[in-house]
């Protein structure tokens, strides 16, 4: 059996109110990561070192996000798991809309109002 890394966070189960809480501070680090990136490409002059660059602001804001229990899909899409399910965000929507299996991911999103 795989041993578990200690340093390694403990999945957390959030309820959909507590994912909710957290979507001003994803819209924000999210806007702010992405202008970076787009700064950075629209500058560079060396795109190698500017893709560089720019995976580094991402795999930051991939780091803070895990850090904060949820899972980081896609840049800037973050799965929030519910314990049967997850509550999946994509910026720059305003709440979070949607939820999908675990099996099904990202093409499998179904609008939450629809699922209650």
């Amino acid at each position: 059996m795989p041993q578990r890394n200690p340093n390694q966070q403990k999945p957390r189960i959030f309820t959909l109110e507590e994912a909710r809480q957290l979507v001003p501070w994803l819209m924000e680090a999210s806007r702010e990561a992405e202008a970076r990136v787009f700064e950075i490409q629209q500058k560079a002059k060396d795109t190698r070192g500017a893709q560089t660059r720019s995976q580094r602001i991402i795999q930051y804001w991939a780091e803070t996000v895990t850090k904060l229990g949820a899972e980081p899909k896609q840049p800037f899409t973050v799965d929030f798991d519910s314990g049967k399910d997850y509550f999946c965000w994509e910026y720059p929507e305003e709440d979070i809309y949607f939820r999908h299996d675990y099996h099904l991911g990202y093409a499998g999103r179904y609008r939450i109002e629809d699922s209650e």
